[in-house]
């Protein structure tokens, strides 16, 4: 049973390059887990639990799809970093104000932004380094063993 806001992956999602869709879907998943953490109502520790993991992933994978941006000669590469930079600090912001205060209302803010930042940034800013990096399968695996 799907759970109200709970994200799907699908192929539309993907970016071509399988080491950054197994990243987004890692990320899809913490970020249905948290959707059912709060749903259940569980407690602080296991809903922190959770943040503190998708924190931890979300600056594994940007530094990895930096690392494939940059091999493949992306243009937008600095902006694109940015807006990875800009993105951290709001979950960490986030995650901050959770743990001082949980509410509910935190809660779908919270649950909102996370969507809306998966959504938007793997539909949205994550295609636009796509065709730069067709046929660049060695750099891309190079790039990743570094």
């Amino acid at each position: 049973r799907m759970r109200e806001g709970e994200i799907i992956w699908n192929s539309d999602m993907s970016v071509g390059i399988d080491a950054l869709d197994d990243d987004h879907k890692i990320l899809v998943s913490y970020l249905n887990e948290f959707i059912g953490a709060c749903d259940k109502d569980e407690g602080i520790f296991v809903t922190d639990s959770i943040f503190s993991g998708l924190l931890e992933y979300t600056n594994y994978h940007f530094v990895r799809e930096e690392k494939i941006m940059k091999v493949c000669g992306y243009s937008g590469y600095e902006a694109h970093k940015e807006l990875h930079q800009v993105l951290t600090e709001k979950v960490i912001d986030a995650r901050d104000r959770f743990i001082l205060n949980r509410s509910g209302d935190l809660e779908v803010e919270i649950k909102d932004f996370l969507q809306s930042w998966l959504q938007e940034h793997i539909l949205g800013s994550d295609m636009d380094y796509v065709s730069d990096c067709v046929g660049k399968e060695k750099e891309i695996a190079a790039a990743l063993k570094d």
